[in-house]
């Protein structure tokens, strides 16, 4: 005999999907049961939901929210470009979850926890005349992590383009955020990402302008660390600059030193400026 109808029950023990689950799924359009008992609300799918109802499973396991899970499972082609890019951006949230979980694991393990939760290294604490610097920018708002990242690969692509390559247009200095934004909270805000360049520059993404910053007088210092710990630096700096008797009077800036991509978190270099005036 053969099964046209699986009962909710039956179906969840198959595909390992909770009733509650199911309702999600059902409400979202995903998987929706072929029947439904008209007095009890009972709900039957048929065993050709199985395998989509056992994909949706999977790849919720890895990560995949309602939407990308919806438009892979309606692609025949797994391989296709776009389902390619939600894999390699799956692959980098993944990765990033991976460095969060590996320095917790560090701190939490340490004998003084806490005490590690800031650690960090002070170095070249000065007040100087920083000069012009002529710069491509691209402001974003959001969680600072994503947005800087986002705006620099954005920069990286304008300069590395055909009609910016061969030699003509030069990167001088470190990349540097800048952060313009009065309506910020812990999670992010605004801020303007600018690369220091030489020569003629051609842009051709309307929301990438060039510029020149202009000079100031800062409090530099340069932080050794991890990039978490960056608040902590900042609320020194803010400390100094009371004791000093010194008024802000810019937005505060940070130039990346070295590259996180090959440089160990605890090696990390970040030159933190903020201008001033006595």
């Amino acid at each position: 005999m053969t099964v046209d109808r699986i009962p909710i029950g039956k179906f969840s023990d198959i595909t390992r999907l909770s009733k509650k689950a199911l309702y999600c799924y059902e409400k979202k359009g995903l998987l929706v049961p072929v029947q439904k008992d008209i007095c009890t609300g009972y709900r039957y799918y048929t065993p050709l939901q199985i395998e989509k109802g056992i994909w949706i499973k999977a790849l919720s396991a890895l990560g995949f929210n309602l939407n990308e899970i919806e438009r892979i499972s309606e692609q025949d082609d797994k391989n296709s470009p776009e389902i390619t890019e939600m894999v390699a951006g799956r692959l980098l949230e993944v990765r990033k979850e991976l460095q969060r979980l590996k320095m917790a694991e560090r701190i939490l393990s340490s004998e003084d926890p806490f005490g590690e939760l800031f650690k960090m290294e002070l170095i070249n604490w000065s007040i100087k005349e920083i000069p012009g610097l002529r710069v491509i920018s691209l402001s974003g708002n959001g969680p600072y992590g994503d947005v800087v990242s986002r705006l620099i690969e954005r920069l990286c692509t304008e300069i590395s383009s055909a009609s910016n390559s061969g030699g003509q247009v030069k990167v001088t200095g470190p990349v540097m955020s800048i952060y313009i934004g009065e309506d910020c909270d812990e999670t992010g805000g605004m801020v303007e990402i600018a690369l220091p360049v030489t020569g003629q520059m051609t842009i051709s993404d309307p929301e990438i302008s060039l510029k020149t910053l202009p000079p100031v007088k800062a409090v530099t210092v340069i932080h050794k660390g991890s990039y978490g710990n960056l608040g902590m630096a900042h609320k020194k700096i803010y400390d100094y600059i009371n004791e000093k008797g010194l008024n802000m009077c810019g937005s505060p800036r940070e130039l990346y030193l070295n590259d996180p991509a090959d440089t160990p978190e605890e090696e990390l270099l970040t030159e933190i400026q903020y201008p001033v005036e006595d």
